[in-house]
């Protein structure tokens, strides 16, 4: 009876410590959503100075990112009593999403001038996949693209669509989608990963964030060959971000702020502080090891500060 006793005892103290850990967790849960709920109220978003530069693309180049957004150049195949057979046996090619899309994205090129063929050749092929007896999870139908019919259907939506987009909703599009970017761009993003500590998605949440302190760069551009230099361009960066994702964020505002974008390409590109022309910040250059690991290095690493006066070099 005194074992049980003390058994309950120690059970009741193990369930308060519990439950007094778990109230904490919840209360710093509840501050920290407070405190960026208020972040967000009290800081100014400037999306754009020049909305009325919204990039969009012509039908050629829109159709081609559509189509084909990993594949350079493609041959196109058309046979209109060979697309059924041939794209239904594709289904069953095992690890061969990329074909199956590419796939679907030769016909549409193909029947592009005949939609209503198009459309009958994309019916039936989505009776056929719903039919499908190894569909047992009808909620989950047309949810990702990879099969041949899913991207199809997403190719004769795009056709159907870009004149919508263009003359419709396609500037608050373009809006919502840089206000989110600017939102994510105010917190760490993994290099590799790309995983964020402000995102929308829990998959994609940065769960071991490191301290960070936001900073202000003056940016100078190289205006001519001898050397003349514009005017200081602001660009806020984060102390832990890295030398690509510095460059990334220059040219982002850069866009922003003069409508167009840069003339070079983020790759041919390099920074280094104004004042010491030949000293260029590096990914690897004295970087830490861990392991086999190399560390990449961020502006907290050359010890960066804040105003500093920062050089676009080609």
């Amino acid at each position: 009876k005194v074992l049980l006793i003390v058994y309950k005892k120690k059970q009741n103290q193990l369930t308060n410590r519990m439950n007094s850990l778990m109230e904490n967790l919840e209360m710093d849960i509840r501050n920290d959503i407070r405190q960026g709920f208020i972040d967000l109220q009290t800081e100014n978003a400037d999306l754009l100075e020049n909305v009325g530069t919204i990039p969009f693309l012509d039908y050629k180049h829109f159709a081609s990112r559509i189509f084909f957004p990993e594949v350079e150049s493609v041959c196109v195949i058309s046979q209109n009593n060979y697309n059924f057979s041939l794209m239904t046996s594709a289904q069953w090619v095992n690890n061969y999403v990329i074909f199956r899309c590419v796939l679907a994205s030769l016909l549409t090129v193909a029947l592009h001038s005949d939609l209503s063929y198009l459309t009958e050749v994309m019916e039936v092929l989505l009776k056929d996949l719903m039919q499908q007896s190894s569909n047992t999870q009808p909620k989950l139908l047309l949810r990702r693209t990879e099969s041949t019919v899913e991207k199809l259907l997403t190719n004769w939506m795009s056709i159907c669509l870009y004149g919508f987009l263009r003359e419709g909703v396609g500037q608050q599009l373009f809006l919502l989608v840089s206000a989110l970017s600017q939102q994510i761009s105010k917190g760490p993003v993994d290099c590799v990963t790309e995983k964020a500590l402000y995102t929308l998605s829990e998959d994609w949440l940065l769960w071991q964030a490191q301290d960070f302190q936001p900073l202000k760069l003056e940016v100078l551009f190289e205006v001519s060959s001898d050397g003349e230099m514009s005017e200081a361009l602001e660009v806020a960066v984060l102390s832990c971000d890295t030398v690509d994702q510095v460059k990334e964020k220059i040219l982002a505002t850069f866009r922003t702020k003069f409508g167009f974008p840069y003339n070079s390409p983020l790759r041919e590109l390099c920074i280094g502080e104004a004042l010491y022309r030949n000293t260029k910040l590096d990914h690897f250059k004295d970087s830490e090891r861990l392991g086999d690991v190399t560390m990449l290095n961020t502006m907290k690493h050359y010890k960066v500060k804040n105003n500093l006066k920062i050089q676009l070099l080609e």
